[in-house]
């Protein structure tokens, strides 16, 4: 072992001696440090796999001080003497050990909790009695920016603990991935109690102490005990988000209760199995069910995982050289920065690209006859446009985390409606906007949710269809064209036509002489409160999931296609921004003013003939693009502008799409592509719908963006004004 370990050793068992030295029978005051310095201790030796002796010597006063947490509190004047004759001992293992040579047994009482060789190394907390469920009260006045920070870093602990348990469901053997777990809840049970949060403290004990036996191998990792540790740590979660909450202040301080009796109970039951027989106790073969509030491993708590949302965290990783999976950066090359922070930088350095740009066009430098400026001013732009999206990938993050989570979706539901179905992920390193990495999760789980439930038959029935009784849902992130596309198939029934359309009629979806594509009907399924179930399950059923999917693209600027085939399965394409903080828009004038597009969803331009246009009663204005009538929206007319020509024959037609639906958008000239840095309108716009914000343009003028979303909706009030 590393000298520089076994000083570190030493200094802890020191601080602790010290602390001993002052801490008062009675009193709790010297067992907050005297804990949090055992698990430090605890924590290097798990880390780099210290001397056995000292690593079960650890364990050991490490677990008898949390119960003394659980049970009375504080120290007794005998409970001080005997830890103050562990600490004394364990500076000379340390020395020992230090030396290669063993160290003496452990002293008086502590030698007869270890002197079985089979006997766990970490002794059994008490046994709660209590009949009520635990609580806490948080100290938000005093303890406030801790609990932030406690809360930010379990938020990562949590999610580590989830994948791994499902990679460790995969393959039991996997010593490292069992590891981390381990260590993941010994860190957190260890900022708990520093907290004094003693709800959640006891139950990471106990999880602790799970995954410890199995360290051991003398406990085995069965589908039961997964059960167990993914409903610990889904209580654990809830825990957390209520703390979160009440942080946020978007609830009044007061007592946090989360069911965790039943739970701790069957861990007990499966530790003192493990105690008395020196073998593994079979843990109950059913899900674990706390309580109606706990969020559990039941697939019946499913919607716990779609509405349940972390709490946001003040801070971001950010690596110190480029981009990548924050995630397997060490310490000494990541640094927390406050997200208003990194907000503001990004914001500066688009102001300073914008002042870079109206420098090199301002026309007094036509006068200028100099080749130097010329490679100045051009070297400034180079460094200006690294500058820009070195600061946009600091926004970046890979959609690994989100694609993880999907697993769990997916174990969950196929347990549930009893189906065999597994996900494989692809591109998990592709990088996105933070805020899209946030608001796409709940869109996903919807459409996997679909993929499971409606998507894959039942084994049954794939068998029938010469089919493997076991269906796949892919699940795959790319690049194409400037955009992310993530991209969600499966190998199951696919879409019917018939049925969608059928139903669409029947709930006045659309109108019986409406001529549809293939494309357009399968759209109708984004339609609010649409829905082909026969019945209504906790699963699906309601006809509003697919209409948040929706609504969500549509919020951050993306758009989603389908294909299907009968029989085969159906594909799902989302095609979203890199970024929300710069779009790539057509630039388009109408008369004396610029206006900017969201490029993708522009689906055509063309100056039209006058054969093409029409008027429809009661629908305004149309333009016949190839067969299809598609109503034409005047902008100059519904934005209160003079515009250079009034003729639709001698302008441009801009056509856009939202969903299933499209617009001819009628403007005067068409004067580029260009990336452009958005910023929010005030007040004076904030009641106009089609404006999506602003961008300061090369010329230093102000382009407005245009929602398509909105007025590709217009009603058709304005249509006909406009005709």
């Amino acid at each position: 072992m590393n000298p520089q370990i076994f000083g570190e050793l030493k200094n802890l068992s020191e601080k602790i001696a010290s602390e001993l030295v002052f801490a008062e029978a009675g009193k709790d005051l010297g067992l907050l440090p005297v804990n949090s310095l055992l698990g430090q201790m605890e924590e290097l030796l798990t880390t780099h796999t210290g001397p056995e002796p000292l690593m079960q010597a650890a364990r050991l006063a490490r677990g008898w001080v949390d119960g003394i947490l659980e049970t009375t509190g504080n120290f007794s004047v005998s409970s001080l003497k005997r830890l103050g004759e562990w600490a004394a001992w364990f500076q000379m293992a340390v020395q020992a050990c230090a030396g290669e040579n063993p160290p003496a047994p452990l002293p008086g009482e502590w030698a007869k909790a270890n002197l079985e060789p089979d006997a766990p190394a970490t002794m059994p907390a008490p046994q709660l009695q209590a009949t009520e469920e635990p609580s806490l009260v948080l100290n938000i006045e005093g303890d406030g920016e801790l609990l932030g920070e406690f809360i930010n870093e379990s938020q990562e602990h949590l999610q580590n603990i989830e994948q791994g348990v499902l990679v460790l469901e995969e393959n039991p053997a996997d010593a490292e991935t069992l590891n981390s777990i381990f260590r993941a809840f010994h860190t957190f049970k260890g900022g708990s109690g520093f907290l004094n949060l003693g709800a959640i403290q006891t139950l990471a004990h106990e999880l602790e102490s799970l995954l410890d036996l199995a360290r051991q191998h003398k406990l085995a990792i069965t589908p039961e005990v997964i059960n167990l540790i993914l409903a610990g740590g889904d209580t654990l979660k809830q825990f957390t988000n209520e703390i979160g909450t009440q942080l946020s202040g978007k609830a009044s301080p007061g007592p946090i209760v989360v069911p965790t009796l039943h739970l701790l109970g069957c861990i007990r039951d499966v530790l003192a199995g493990v105690s008395n027989e020196g073998h593994s106790a079979t843990p109950p073969a059913a899900p674990i069910r706390p309580e109606a509030n706990a969020v559990v491993a039941s697939a019946t708590m499913v919607p716990a995982i779609e509405t349940s949302k972390p709490v946001p965290a003040t801070t971001v990783d950010v690596k110190a050289t480029g981009s990548g999976n924050l995630k397997a950066v060490g310490p000494a090359n990541a640094i927390k920065v406050d997200t208003l922070k990194l907000d503001s930088l990004i914001d500066l350095v688009g102001e300073l690209v914008i002042a870079q740009s109206l420098v090199v066009q301002n026309r007094d430098l036509n006068t200028v006859r100099s080749e130097q400026l010329t490679r100045d001013l051009a070297q400034l732009g180079h460094i200006s446009k690294d500058l820009q999206h070195t600061a946009m990938s600091l926004r970046m993050v890979p959609i690994r985390g989100m694609f993880q989570k999907m697993h769990r979706l997916v174990r969950d539901l196929t347990a549930k409606v009893g189906k065999h179905v597994q996900l494989v992920t692809e591109g998990e390193d592709t990088e996105l906007d933070r805020t899209i990495v946030e608001e796409i999760s709940d869109p996903l789980v919807h459409m996997i949710r679909n993929s499971v439930d409606h998507g894959i038959e039942k084994p049954e029935v794939r068998q029938q269809r010469g089919k493997p009784e076991q269906g796949t849902v892919f699940l795959k992130a790319f690049h194409r064209g400037g955009n992310i596309v993530i991209e969600i198939r499966d190998d199951g029934n696919g879409l019917n036509r018939e049925r969608i359309l059928a139903k669409a009629l029947e709930q006045g979806v659309v109108k019986p002489d409406e001529s549809l594509s293939d494309a357009q009907i399968f759209n109708l399924i984004f339609a609010a409160g649409f829905s082909t179930a026969e019945k209504i399950t906790d699963v699906s059923g309601r006809g509003v999931g697919l209409d948040v999917v929706r609504r969500n693209i549509d919020k951050l600027r993306g758009k989603i296609e389908i294909q299907s085939t009968p029989g085969e399965g159906s594909t799902f394409r989302i095609y979203l921004p890199l970024t929300l903080a710069i779009i790539d828009g057509l630039l388009v004038g109408i008369g004396e003013h610029r206006y900017i597009i969201p490029t993708l969803s522009v689906c055509e331009s063309f100056q039209p003939r006058v054969e093409m246009i029409s008027t429809v009663h009661g629908r305004g204005e149309m333009i016949n693009v190839r067969g299809r009538l598609i109503p034409l929206l005047r902008l100059y007319s519904h934005l209160g502008i003079k515009p250079a020509n009034t003729e639709p024959s001698q302008s441009i037609v801009v056509v856009v799409e939202a969903g299933k639906d499209v617009r001819c958008l009628l403007v005067d000239q068409l004067l580029g592509k260009q990336e452009v840095v958005i910023k929010s309108l005030g007040e004076a716009f904030r009641g106009n719908r089609c404006l999506a914000g602003a961008a300061i343009l090369g010329d230093g003028r102000v382009g407005l963006i245009l929602d398509p979303q909105a007025l590709v909706h217009l009603e058709i009030a304005p249509l006909e004004a406009a005709a």
